[in-house]
């Protein structure tokens, strides 16, 4: 499985969890955010890929939907108590109302007994979230609400 990198940026926020996100492409952007989300809720190797469950999301600007995608794995935590490890996504431009369209595959299960979870991650929040192409690749911020 191939790694999406991200760095926990320890001195930006106090009492939450703030990352920074790198990619070559946008698609490994988002998918960096959701190990990072993921990775600071629940041991990954306590969860299993029995569910699966399709999003799609559509924003003008990629930080919102970015915050989006993140705050609906939040919302399907919260609501339907489901936890992923795995994420295929794509993101494209709708180019009928210049929005960006995020498709997202992703697998998991509820949390039981047997999940080992971390933190409660609350939301997420916008300080300081930017998600910008940059030279070599993409790079953006995150800051989740513990």
């Amino acid at each position: 499985m191939k790694r999406f990198p991200y760095l926990l940026l320890e001195d930006i926020a106090i009492a939450d969890a703030c990352f920074e996100l790198t990619g070559d492409t946008l698609e490994e952007i988002f998918l960096s955010g959701f190990y990072a989300l993921m990775e600071t809720s629940v041991e990954m190797s306590s969860l299993n890929s029995s569910i699966q469950k399709v999003i799609s999301l559509s924003e003008l600007s990629l930080e919102r939907l970015l915050f989006n995608f993140l705050e609906e794995l939040i919302f399907l935590k919260d609501a339907e108590y489901l936890l992923f490890k795995e994420c295929e996504i794509s993101i494209n431009k709708s180019s009928s109302d210049s929005k960006f369209v995020l498709n997202a595959v992703l697998k998991g299960q509820e949390v039981t007994d047997s999940v080992k979870t971390i933190t409660d991650v609350k939301a997420i929040t916008y300080y300081q979230l930017f998600v910008r192409k940059m030279e070599n690749g993409w790079k953006a911020r995150v800051t989740f609400d513990l």
